[in-house]
């Protein structure tokens, strides 16, 4: 469940059956009651992605498994935690925590497992963490628009962020991935412009355009990065192969009660300097 801290960090999620049926051409209606079904947290859900990157030159498969809620010392956050394994040369597993704030999730990467706890306590680097602030809303539904920012590293001095600008669509359409037909879904359009750092010295702006569908009771989809505007050339395509949902997560959505959750990777989360999905 990663989803995108945009062509920065790496994506994620999971694969599916036939969703939605298939028949006459209708004006696509948005049912309200399905809000907050389109990021489902439910521990042991899983969600397993392809990912066609063109910045790495490579294709490799992410997935993601939700752990559940917990209480995170090294952050003195509670979050849903995400356990997100990159299938890649140097790729391995690491954690990723979506925190409730304000109704969006906010999306801390960057992370580690300690090697020296049993446990497999959750430990920052000494830079900090890569924070994506109003990821997703938890209520999510067509013709909304927010504003947010990234850090893919942290509060560094000299680090760059990223300004991004989002807007959601109800996709009239079915989407189409290895995973299956996903009717429903919604579409969210996020302007990157990137900022500061060695950004702060170009002479044009560095911008990037995402797509991320998330389909009801299922989550993320597909995400399609591209260089610039919509229009751009295609940097990245992240798509769903498989994934598990418990019956109950379908029925129930994500919790909304944490006390404190991403383009994933995203997210399915593109490449970061470095490299989610949901």
């Amino acid at each position: 469940m990663r989803h995108k801290l945009a062509l920065l960090l790496a994506v994620a999620v999971s694969a599916a059956p036939l969703i939605g049926c298939k028949g006459e051409q209708k004006a696509a209606v948005f049912d309200p009651r399905l809000a907050g079904q389109f990021f489902p947290l439910q521990p042991q859900a899983e969600w397993t992605y392809r990912v066609k990157s063109e910045s790495q030159q490579s294709t490799y498969a992410i997935t993601d498994t939700v752990i559940g809620e917990k209480y995170v010392p090294s952050l003195n956050l509670t979050g849903e935690v995400v356990s997100e394994y990159y299938d890649m040369d140097r790729g391995g597993t690491r954690p990723i925590l979506y925190v409730s704030d304000k109704g969006y999730f906010d999306r801390l990467s960057g992370l580690d497992y300690s090697q020296d706890s049993p446990q497999q306590s959750i430990v920052a680097p000494a830079w900090g963490r890569s924070e994506d602030g109003s990821f997703l809303p938890q209520q999510l539904s067509p013709n909304l628009s927010w504003s947010s920012k990234s850090f893919p590293f942290g509060h560094v001095q000299g680090a760059f962020d990223i300004k991004q600008a989002h807007k959601t669509y109800l996709e009239p359409e079915d989407v189409v991935v290895p995973a299956g037909h996903f009717s429903n879904c919604i579409r969210v359009e996020t302007l990157a412009q990137f900022e500061g750092g060695e950004y702060a010295k170009k002479d044009k702006p560095s911008r990037l355009t995402y797509e991320d569908w998330y389909a009801p009771k299922i989550g993320l989809v597909k995400t399609i990065t591209y260089e610039g505007g919509i229009n751009g050339h295609e940097m990245e395509r992240v798509e769903l192969i498989h994934f598990k949902v418990p019956p109950d997560a379908s029925a129930q959505g994500p919790s909304t009660s944490q006390s404190a959750a991403s383009r994933q990777t995203s997210s399915a989360v593109p490449a970061a300097p470095t490299t989610a999905v949901q």
